[in-house]
This record gives structure tokens, sequence and C-alpha cells, in this order.
């Protein structure tokens, strides 16, 4: 009883530090981007431009979170959801696709909110630039999805957070845009529904994770 009481306090101390870590380092790059960018760029981007820059973001600090475990196993160990050290050595090559995959992610999904278009004239990215990224992004996506080598488990939880992400997004979609046609709720643009997409993958992930009894090890 005893050993159970203290396995479930550390845990629940692992899952405080990562979250306060995280938090914090998402603050000081949540900042960093807002400080970058500028308020006034902010304000002409609108609402649906700053959601999907946002949803980019967490895709570029997971990446960055990843890379920093796998430049530094040890301490990568304590921030990241892994057994130890020798899982993130182990798990090196996996590791290091995931960061590519979610910093191509995240830079393809920021240039896109920063695109220059026909209602945001301001935009610093050229729309054939942003157009590229985009179709570069989904490639990348296709190719890493078929040369995937994973095991049964990874597999599944893959499967189930795709699952998720896709019960989600048409739920939360088909609401929004039926609210929209009927005159009910606000306009549902095509950015909208990039960032509805890219951040139902995360929650779909967490979700599938979540489920299993794995979000903190």
């Amino acid at each position: 009883m005893s050993s159970t009481t203290e396995e479930t306090g550390s845990t629940r101390k692992k899952l405080v530090t990562r979250l306060l870590i995280g938090g914090v380092v998402g603050y000081a790059f949540a900042a960093g981007a807002v400080e970058l960018v500028g308020a006034g760029l902010l304000d002409a981007m609108g609402p649906s431009r700053v959601a999907l820059a946002t949803v980019g973001l967490v895709y570029a600090l997971m990446a960055i979170f990843v890379g920093f475990g796998v430049a530094a196993p040890r301490a990568g160990a304590a921030l990241l959801n892994v057994g130890d050290a020798e899982e993130l050595r182990e798990e090196r090559g996996t590791m290091l696709r995931s960061v590519v995959t979610m910093g191509g992610m995240g830079l393809g999904l920021v240039l896109l909110a920063l695109a220059r278009g026909a209602d945001f004239a301001a935009g610093p990215i050229p729309a054939s630039v942003a157009m590229v990224a985009v179709l570069a992004l989904i490639l990348g996506c296709l190719v890493a999805s078929w040369r995937w080598d994973a095991d049964e488990l990874n597999r599944q939880l893959a499967l189930e957070g795709c699952f998720w992400a896709f019960g989600l997004s048409w739920a939360g979609l088909t609401l929004w845009a039926s609210a929209d046609f009927l005159g009910f709720g606000p306009a549902l643009t095509p950015v909208d529904v990039v960032a509805t997409l890219s951040a139902m993958m995360l929650v779909g992930a967490f979700i599938a994770i979540g489920r299993r009894g794995m979000m903190v090890r």
C-alpha cells in the first residue's frame, strides 16, 4: 500500500513538474512570437488566422521539446512522457521523425496564417510560398506515414488518435457549418477548417494516449 501511494505521489509530481515547465516555456514562446510579429499585424490577421498560427506554434513547441529530449536524453526524460533516458536513446530514430513532422506542421501552418491574401494585404508571406509549403507538408506527411515502421501498440494508438480526430472534427465542423448556413453562428472560413482539423489531430492523439493510461510514466 505504501509503495503504491509513493508511486502515485511520484507520478503526480512528475505531471505537475511537466505542466509547469511546459507552461513557462509555452508562455515565453508565445510572448516571443507576439513580440516578433507585432500587435498591429496580429490585429490585421483576425481571429481565424491567429487561431491557425497558435495551432502551428503548438506543433513547433512540441517539436522543440522532443528535439531537446533527443539531444539531451537524461534531461529530456524528466520533461517528456517516457520511461527513462534509455528509452529516448532507443527511440531516437522515431523521435527525430516526430521532430521533423511536427516542426514541418508548425512551420506550414504558421506560414499559411501569415500568407498575404485578399483579406490580409499586410501578410508578410507571399501566397505562392505558403501554398508550396502546404503542398510540401502534405506530401512529406504522406511519405512519412507510408514509410512509418511502428510496433503494434503505436499503430493502434495512431488509429485510435485518427478516429478521435475525425470524430471530433466532423462533429465540430458540422455544427459550425450548420450554424453558419442557418444564420445562428459566426462564419466558417477555410482557415477555420484547417485550424480545426490540425488542432483535432493533437486532441485525438492525447485522448488515445490518455484512455490507455499513458499520459504520465
